[in-house]
């Protein structure tokens, strides 16, 4: 008995690599700088991450910058602008 060859698509393992830009906020002031002076794929990934670990709802807010300023921070008002951001129709050069 000969074994079938499978020809169909496997997918193993799912690689991704987050550069560490070493920047840091410790205030609302600071995040806003930085998000100024990072790359758009930094602030993408900080945005978008929740959608691609959380296959479910969940009650955090649905991205990092709200989840820091309503969590960390404090500020509950300014974390909840943050969630209401359309981040798939955002476009930052009309902002």
């Amino acid at each position: 008995m000969t074994p079938a060859t499978d020809t169909s698509f496997h997918f193993h393992t799912k690689l991704e690599q987050t550069l560490l830009l070493g920047i840091k906020a410790t205030s609302v002031v600071q995040l806003l700088e930085g998000i100024g002076s990072v790359p758009e794929s930094s602030v993408y990934f900080h945005t978008h991450r929740f959608l691609f670990q959380h296959q479910y709802l969940s009650p955090e807010p649905p991205n990092d910058f709200a989840y820091w300023v309503s969590g960390i921070v404090g500020n509950a008002a300014l974390g909840e602008r943050l969630v209401s951001v359309d981040i798939v129709r955002f476009d930052r050069r009309t902002s």
